[in-house]
């Protein structure tokens, strides 16, 4: 016969079970509630890269595709940089809504290290968010996006041959 104090100790134990079975399962429901919601978001975006991608290996012979921006000014451009058959690097702009694509030699325009140089040496921003090509009136540039020294949001467009800023939006 088992005495009152073993009694305790083993429902104390099935006690502790639960509890770290109740928390392990908390645990993995928050990391799966987690996932699906990082997963659901950047849906869209996985999308538009593989379609972008699928239109520049077709219309442009694109090969070995590399990185993937998107631009949101007053349209929307999806740009797929890689290399054509001869090997050399190639930027694939592809308009969202339709329309011609655009294929540009990265030799003939700054890259996206470029012109991050040029915003930190000029700007000193203390996070740069995003850098993306895309057409502001008939001309491709980049845009920049990042955060001044006091945390607000600025946006400069630099041309892509010459590296001109086009325009700059600070302090939003």
């Amino acid at each position: 016969m088992q005495s009152r104090r073993e009694v305790q100790q083993a429902q104390s134990r099935s006690s502790a079970a639960r509890r770290l079975r109740n928390v392990l399962l908390v645990i993995l429901f928050v990391i799966l509630v987690g996932w699906l919601t990082y997963a659901a978001s950047n849906q869209p975006r996985h999308a538009a890269k593989k379609q972008a991608t699928q239109m520049a290996e077709k219309y442009a012979h694109l090969q070995d595709p590399q990185k993937f921006y998107i631009y949101n000014r007053e349209s929307t451009f999806y740009t797929v940089t890689g290399k054509n058959q001869q090997g050399q690097p190639i930027l694939v702009m592809v308009p969202q809504k339709g329309g011609h694509i655009r294929v540009l030699k990265q030799s003939a325009g700054l890259t996206a290290n470029q012109v991050t140089n040029m915003t930190k040496q000029r700007r000193h921003p203390s996070t740069i968010l995003k850098v993306a090509l895309g057409i502001f009136n008939d001309k491709t540039v980049w845009e920049v996006t990042y955060r001044n020294r006091k945390g607000q949001l600025c946006y400069d467009l630099i041309n892509f041959k010459t590296g001109k800023y086009v325009q700059e939006i600070n302090n939003l």
